[in-house]
């Protein structure tokens, strides 16, 4: 069997040859569209960033020889030559292929479930933005609007990457879905947190933050997740608000607490998932929270969407071609005039 989802308990390091430059080697990844191109090119875009092999298992699932064989046809044969499209003649190969079809549909089914459309608020502008690093999502974010004008939103990003971290996302985007409008939101994110304990996804949780809007009041509970950055219209600065919280599915009964922010008019508030803080620049610097809070500072009176072009901008200048490690998930809101 080709596939396997157990990691070896020893890992030897495999040099990569520098055939290509990360970002060549990222652009193959993202340009292939055959099953046997795209895992060839997937795993080495994989260790083209650090990970060991073992890692490489628990992203893909593939057995730990192939993904060796791979990166090795690859140091020797370089990347033109490297993908070795006759293993799929024989059985296990057959196997193979049908598995990493299996992927491709499940990230394109994936996709399709977490469209979510924006909803229009009278009282709000909003804009929001996600980018994957792998092929199945772990960031998420969704929203649910009710018949009396309540807006409740969620922005989430599960632990790890690959398949049960989507996994993870879907069952959040469902929970959500089925009770966004029907409690007040510690009984959300509770009852959310108890159903996603009791699925039993091995070593992963949801860390999220729950938010919901109503008549200039922003309602705000989190697990887990970066503090929010709130552009004052009226002083021009930034407050960080942070929420203290585990994620979901580590407690049934952990103590969450809901704080309270009133919204003017003009001001905005900043949601991102920590594959924002965490990109590297080419030397290996974090983005981190200080040089993102000035970032927003510079954009925070623009719209939702200029804000979120404005920080993109930043983040691509930043890691200067270096591929995303973790997904980057960016959710802008501002309050606007009450529009007839």
């Amino acid at each position: 069997m080709i596939f396997t989802s157990e990691a070896p308990k020893t890992d030897v390091m495999i040099p990569l040859e520098s055939h290509l430059s990360r970002q060549e080697i990222f652009d193959r990844y993202r340009r292939t569209k055959g099953a046997a191109e795209r895992t060839h090119w997937q795993i080495i875009y994989l260790k083209s960033q650090g990970k060991l092999a073992k890692d490489i298992v628990q992203i893909t699932g593939y057995n730990i020889d192939l993904i060796r064989k791979i990166i090795l046809r690859y140091n020797e044969w370089g990347p033109d030559s490297f993908i070795e499209d006759e293993f799929f003649q024989d059985e296990n190969g057959s196997d193979y292929l049908r598995k990493t079809n299996e992927l491709d549909t499940a990230r394109q089914a994936q996709q399709e479930m977490l469209a979510t459309n924006i909803p229009a608020h009278p009282e709000l502008k909003i804009d929001a933005f996600l980018k994957t690093a792998t092929e199945l999502s772990g960031d998420y974010y969704d929203f649910s609007l009710s018949s009396e004008g309540v807006l409740t939103m969620a922005v989430g990003d599960a632990t790890g990457h690959g398949t049960t971290a989507g996994m993870m996302v879907i069952a959040t985007k469902a929970l959500f879905k089925d009770s966004a409008d029907d409690c007040n939101l510690l009984s959300l994110i509770r009852r959310m947190s108890k159903t996603i304990k009791s699925v039993n996804l091995p070593s992963t949780f949801m860390h999220i933050t729950l938010a919901r809007y109503d008549q200039g009041t922003l309602k705000l509970i989190g697990a887990g997740m970066p503090p929010i950055l709130l552009y004052r219209s009226r002083t021009k600065t930034v407050e960080d608000i942070v929420l203290k919280g585990m994620p979901l599915g580590s407690y049934t009964e952990f103590p969450y607490e809901q704080l309270d922010i009133s919204l003017e008019l003009g001001d905005t508030a900043f949601f991102m998932s920590d594959g924002l803080l965490d990109l590297l620049s080419p030397s290996g610097e974090m983005l981190q929270l200080d040089r993102i809070r000035k970032i927003f500072s510079e954009a925070g009176a623009r719209s939702p969407s200029e804000v979120i072009a404005h920080i993109r901008k930043a983040g691509i200048a930043w890691r200067a071609g270096r591929p995303l490690k973790d997904d980057v998930t960016l959710l802008v809101l501002q309050r606007c005039a009450i529009s007839h």
